[in-house]
């Protein structure tokens, strides 16, 4: 294997060499500039990595001006290489040059030696990682060439580009010529280094002054908007130095340097899409999308960590790839793939700044359309340093600063609106709270009204109270006259029949009777048990009044608790008083009056009572003087007390009475029925 590798690279070395001459370099008053071009071979590797210089030269060389013309993707990594060969003429003198060969990511220089065997001599370029090789050049456009005085020796130079449409410059100059070639480039480049510095100017102050609105108003739409702005500033300062060969940012740090174009893409990005999506409010107003794009945000972020990762586990050659290769494309698809999605909601949504964010989305869109095909126009003659290909990063920029502005005035724009959205709100607010006053201040009218009517109402209904209370002492003080007058008339009787033991015992009763009812007259309602005893008195005293001819029997429901139920007092003499003196007085043998009390309810007593006397027709028919006289004032002033008490207790005490009468037709007596709420 080994001999016919040797033996492939001898024939290489045959073509090559027959094809390249020696450039013999004067030792004294050396040439300010001389092209290295006819003097050179060349070999184009387009595999997308980077070989050993030792395989490089097992592949056949070309001369250096039949270089390929033809076109191929800009963002596919293309690894050129040139091998030439130098002379020193002066017998004393060293040589110092510089070899211009225009702006690239990373340039290798090797040194060839009599076998053919490489050693790396110095390396330079865009992306230079100075701590991670071995040498490296303080011009990133140039490698330095040093010959001794006598020295011919060959060298191997590869170049990794992204630009293919950028030819290798191999202009060889002194350090005069090459400091006097910096200077005219640097003033060449002015105007775009004055464009680049005003856009950068005016992306700080957009970012720091939405950071501060941030800051002041805690809203997040102006935090996502000056990250994504601060990105885009990252991105052109990195643009711009490696345009203008400027070592600003992180000198120190050529890793991160390599990885911040990537990394400040990648957030331009994803901050992008939080702003876009907060300004049209897509999770409140398009729930079912905002899903959808939140997978959309974590591919950003995914390809946000992989690019981290390669920073921190990789060396610049990954970096390279993952910037330049397929995750550039991928990179690329996902651009296009937001900034569609994106056109679709700001079409779509139809909120009401989807103008302002369609129009900046636009003129982003254009910018990075225009970029891309500037990026693939080749002009003849436009060399690696002209102003020309600096136009679609200029463009690109334009467009952005333009984004930039539209996206301020849609800022403002929604400042405005929320501004007019809480003017409404307060005044709707304030609308609701005089119509809330109004309806209140109506409801405490008529809550005052309904208060007063209520009040006079309770007045009304003390009043009428406290004139039922005074009536029904009134009545009770007419009741305790008629017990009296009639109790003094059985005393007068058996006075005046010189019947002393009986005028005593009765006598005796009667002050009972007296003082039961005094005691009892005081209160509205009283105990069951204070009632039958009062009634058992007033029964005793007509049963010897009239003879004995009148029983009165009493009887109460063992289960009703005489002591607990309270009813009106001297509420059931009246109908026994009734019940004897029209009943029971004209009858020859007499009778029996019964009062039977039962409780069928909790809430209801049931009191019947009953006499076999000559009924109430026969009784009208005599008309007895005497009974009239009770009838009159007894029965209508019981009448009216129970009238009273259902009015002041609010009660439906009821009195009702029945004649009882034979199969025959013969009258068997009278049944008055009480029924009292308890």
């Amino acid at each position: 294997m080994r001999p016919l590798l040797f033996l492939m690279l001898l024939l290489n070395w045959a073509v090559a060499f027959g094809q390249q001459k020696v450039l013999l370099l004067p030792g004294i008053r050396p040439n300010p500039q001389m092209d290295i071009g006819p003097y050179s071979v060349f070999y184009e590797d387009r595999s997308g990595d980077t070989l050993l210089p030792v395989a490089i030269q097992t592949k056949v060389f070309r001369p250096f001006l039949q270089q390929p013309t033809d076109n191929y993707p800009t963002q596919k990594v293309v690894v050129k290489w040139l091998r030439f060969t130098l002379q020193n003429s002066s017998p004393t003198h060293s040589l110092a040059y510089w070899l211009h060969v225009g702006r690239h990511p990373v340039m290798w220089l090797y040194a060839l030696d009599a076998l053919s065997r490489p050693s790396l001599l110095a390396t330079t370029g865009g992306n230079v990682l100075a701590r991670l090789l071995p040498t490296s050049a303080p011009y990133r456009m140039a490698v330095p060439i040093v010959l001794r005085p006598r020295q011919q020796q060959t060298y191997l130079l590869g170049v990794n580009t992204f630009q293919s449409r950028d030819p290798l410059q191999t202009t060889l100059h002194t350090p005069l010529s090459y400091r006097a070639f910096l200077n005219d480039f640097h003033r060449e480049q002015l105007p775009a280094f004055t464009f680049y510095a005003g856009l950068i100017a005016c992306l700080v102050f957009m970012g720091m002054f939405s950071l501060a609105q941030y800051l002041t108003n805690r809203d997040i739409i102006y935090a996502w908007y000056s990250l994504y702005v601060l990105a885009t500033c990252l991105y052109f300062f990195r643009i711009a130095e490696l345009y203008f060969q400027l070592d600003w940012w992180l000198p120190n740090q050529p890793l991160l340097r390599l990885a911040s174009l990537p990394l400040s893409e990648l957030a331009i990005q994803f901050f992008y899409l939080l702003f876009f999506g907060t300004l049209l409010e897509l999770p409140r107003y398009q729930p079912r999308l905002w899903q959808g794009y939140r997978y959309l945000l974590a591919i950003v972020a995914f390809f946000f960590v992989v690019t981290v990762g390669s920073v921190l586990f990789w060396n610049s050659s990954a970096l390279l790839r993952v910037h330049s290769g397929k995750w550039a494309n991928l990179t690329i698809m996902l651009l296009l793939v937001s900034s569609l999605l994106l056109a679709g909601l700001a079409l779509r949504g139809r909120h009401a700044l989807w103008t302002y964010a369609f129009i900046g989305l636009v003129l982003l869109m254009a910018g990075a359309a225009g970029t891309l095909a500037l990026n693939r126009i080749r002009v003849p003659g436009v060399t690696p340093d002209s102003l020309f290909l600096q136009m679609p990063s200029l463009l690109f920029g334009s467009s952005v600063l333009l984004e930039v502005f539209c996206f301020s005035l849609a800022l403002g724009r929604r400042t405005r609106l929320i501004e007019i959205e809480k003017k409404q709100i307060q005044q709707q607010y304030a609308q609701d709270l005089e119509t809330q006053l109004a309806q209140r201040t109506q409801e405490v009218q008529q809550q005052s009204r309904r208060l007063e009517a209520q009040h006079i109402q309770q007045l009304q209904t003390e009043f009428d109270q406290k004139l039922a209370d005074t009536e029904m002492t009134a009545l009770r003080a007419q009741m305790n006259p008629h017990f009296i007058f009639n109790c003094l008339n059985s005393i007068k009787l058996y006075t005046l029949q010189n019947d002393t033991d009986r005028a005593a015992d009765y006598l005796t009763k009667f002050a009972q009777l007296i003082r039961l009812v005094l005691e009892n007259s005081r209160a509205d309602r009283i105990p069951l048990q204070n009632e039958l005893e009062a009634l058992q008195l007033y029964s005793d005293l007509e049963a010897m009044r009239f003879k004995r001819k009148v029983s009165i029997r009493i009887r109460v429901d063992p289960d009703i608790d005489q002591q607990d139920i309270s009813v009106p007092p001297l509420l059931l003499q009246p109908y026994v008083e009734n019940a004897i003196w029209h009943g029971l007085m004209h009858k020859p043998d007499g009778g029996t009056v019964t009062v039977a009390v039962s409780q069928p309810t909790d809430a209801l007593l049931h009191v019947e009572i009953t006499d076999d006397g000559i009924g109430r027709a026969r009784a009208g028919e005599l008309k007895s003087k005497s009974a009239g006289k009770t009838k009159s004032f007894g029965m209508q002033v019981t009448a009216d007390r129970i009238r009273m008490i259902n009015e002041l207790y609010n009660t439906q005490t009821q009195a009702r009475i029945f004649d009882l009468v034979a199969p025959n037709g013969d009258p068997l007596g009278t049944k008055v029925v009480l029924e009292i709420p308890i």
